[in-house]
């Protein structure tokens, strides 16, 4: 009786250690995704505040010193992401639409290169 109690024994210890191997690899794998994740985000932070600052310096080289500057984001299950830069100064609402336009391609032509994200621009006028 004592030899099957051992054996018991012996196969609950092994069965235990199994799984405490196989939670130790899952937690792994878990946590180089979350710091790729990380990582990833810390990219895309980056690459955002340079894109404002440069919109900033823009605008204001053109004489909208100033300028509010907003960019907001959608970030898709996929990864991909869809931004909205927002615009808004005074002297933009007096302008003419092709002068719009035209400030609006040249806003279009700072944006970062990334074949995930998608870019929309906009001005917020008060009309």
């Amino acid at each position: 009786m004592e030899k099957r109690t051992g054996t018991a024994g012996y196969a609950a210890v092994t069965v235990l250690l199994v799984l405490i191997t196989a939670l130790f690899f899952g937690m792994t794998v878990r946590s180089e995704t979350d710091d790729a994740a990380r990582r990833n985000e810390r990219y895309y932070r980056e690459k955002e505040r340079e894109l404002t600052g440069e919109i900033r310096a823009f605008l204001e080289s053109r004489g909208l010193k100033d300028s509010g500057v907003m960019l907001t984001r959608v970030v898709e299950e996929d990864g991909s992401r869809a931004y909205t830069v927002t615009v808004h100064h005074g002297r933009i609402d007096e302008m003419e639409d092709a002068e719009r336009d035209e400030l609006l391609r040249c806003l279009a032509e700072l944006d970062f290169e990334d074949a995930g994200c998608s870019f929309a621009h906009k001005f917020l006028l008060d009309e």
